[in-house]
């Protein structure tokens, strides 16, 4: 076995240290070997080191110019560093460059979808289909059918990939799921109902924890994060050299409507936005670990306002990157509501926007959509009921605690009265109603949220009580029809 195979096997056993040392030493005797750097960026990729990857994959694709697995990871590490037009352009050469790999067509598909280009993300879907009967055409045609383009189109195929034999699990899934998205549009609830619950189970079958094992961890929140802890913040220092920005978090339970908000706050000209960005549980987390050797919560116990201000500043270097040359940058991403204490005690300044929406639509809308992440709140009823009620006791506990730290919004609200939801956010953040109406159809913002072509579309209440279509499934969440 060579030592490009051993290192791979390390990769797949997660041994990344023996992997990286491999590909090194081939590197080293063998300069012009593409696989060894493909290795390399795929480790980068693997820890999250973007630019690190972009150098190494880059490298990768020079060496080896008719293949297309390392062109399809230079695009995730373009994406990585927040250059989602290079990640564009590298798909579309490979594509033109390889025009039948049906996976460049799907990674193009993916690019597209994000700067809402849907027209073109459907032409390269339907590329695909056309190209291969692997199981990534299944995927392509979970996306078509999100796309809500004449999706009937796709039943039979569907139905015809379904009875395979021979299929795997997660593919099953998959095709469960678009085909639960095709017959809803087709008012066929109970049919749908039955694919959306049978790509639930065949999910839930992949997590490896329960949501019950979540709940030590909020009450060590609550017990951690006391009024006197609190009460220690960083200073608001003016004389570093990075520029203060201002970032506003916009947080609650996934499927609330927090890319709406997102897309029509960053219409303003004094607001940017990073998107659902993790630096808050990854870079800070890691550094206040370095500094007091505990995990979150307990890492804030008994931090000083130099490490305070030491952490800030990591967040903030990151979120300056997205800012460009604007004083408030969003931060969205939903599961930030575990973490208020900290920005409370980092950012003093922060915007902290809580967005509900009617529970039982927010059920639904998780249940019907596919999730890549294998948690048991994402593919079960009874488990999301579970994390709601973590969720809705550590958000009365943060009221309590804070209780002008945090604006509530109403998606319903948002919906129906937008301009003065919008305004009141505005006001909440210090900031003049200098909003303007555009066609959100024409803006070609990058949106990498399962509501990327959802936000792109007019707002309409169409989606307020669609959980009425299927209430004989959602008793658990009946009592919740209106959002407190």
């Amino acid at each position: 076995m060579s030592k490009i195979q051993q290192a791979a096997e390390f990769f797949k056993m997660d041994d990344l240290v023996e992997a990286e040392r491999l590909y090194k030493e081939t590197i080293m005797s063998q300069p012009e070997s593409g696989q060894a750097y493909l290795g390399m960026g795929l480790i980068a990729l693997k820890v999250q080191q973007f630019d690190k990857a972009v150098s190494f994959l880059t490298k990768s694709c020079e060496l080896l110019p008719d293949e297309a697995s390392p062109l399809i990871h230079l695009s995730e590490a373009f994406n990585g560093v927040h250059s989602e037009v290079d990640a564009l352009t590298v798909l579309e050469y490979a594509t033109k460059h390889l025009p039948n790999i049906a996976a460049l067509h799907y990674y193009l598909g993916l690019q597209y979808t994000i700067f809402g280009d849907l027209d073109n993300a459907e032409q390269s879907f339907r590329k695909v289909i056309k190209l291969t009967k692997d199981p990534i055409t299944s995927y392509a045609l979970l996306e078509l059918t999100r796309l809500k383009s004449d999706p009937e189109q796709y039943l039979t195929l569907l139905e015809e990939r379904l009875g395979q034999t021979t299929i795997a699990a997660q593919e099953k899934t998959v095709l469960h799921y678009a085909l639960g998205n095709v017959l809803d549009g087709m008012e066929n609830y109970q049919q749908a109902w039955r694919h959306f619950e049978s790509a639930n189970l065949l999910q839930s079958k992949l997590c490896e924890f329960k949501t019950a094992e979540l709940s030590d961890f909020f009450k060590e929140i609550k017990t951690t994060a006391s009024l006197q802890v609190l009460s220690n913040q960083r200073s608001l220092l003016t004389d570093h050299s990075l520029t203060e920005i201002v970032p506003i978090f916009i947080l609650g339970l996934p499927r609330t409507g927090s890319t709406l908000l997102e897309h029509l706050l960053t219409d303003h000209q004094d607001i940017a936005s990073a998107g659902e960005v993790t630096y808050l549980s990854h870079e800070v987390a890691a550094f206040l670990f370095s500094k007091t050797k505990s995990h979150y919560p307990n890492s804030i116990a008994n931090l000083s306002k130099a490490q305070l201000e030491a952490a800030a500043q990591i967040y903030l270097k990151k979120m300056s990157v997205h800012a460009k040359g604007k004083g408030y940058v969003i931060d969205k991403l939903p599961a930030n509501f575990q973490s208020i204490g900290l920005i409370y005690k980092l950012f003093p300044n922060a915007k902290v926007i809580h967005i509900q929406r009617n529970l039982a639509d927010v059920a639904l809308s998780i249940y019907r959509n596919y999730f890549s992440q294998n948690e048991p709140y994402f593919c079960s009823l009874k488990e999301f009921k579970q994390y709601h009620c973590l969720y809705a006791d550590l958000m009365r506990y943060w009221h309590s605690q804070l209780p002008e730290f945090i604006h509530e919004v109403s998606y319903e609200q948002l919906v129906v009265d937008k301009i003065n939801t919008i305004n009141n956010i505005l006001d909440f953040c210090g900031l003049p109603s200098q909003m303007h109406e555009s066609s959100v159809t024409k803006v070609k913002k990058v949106i990498k949220t399962l509501s990327n072509v959802q936000v792109r579309s007019a707002m309409s209440t169409k989606s307020i009580k669609n959980w009425h279509n299927y209430a004989a499934h959602l008793s658990l969440f009946e009592e919740s029809e209106h959002v407190d």
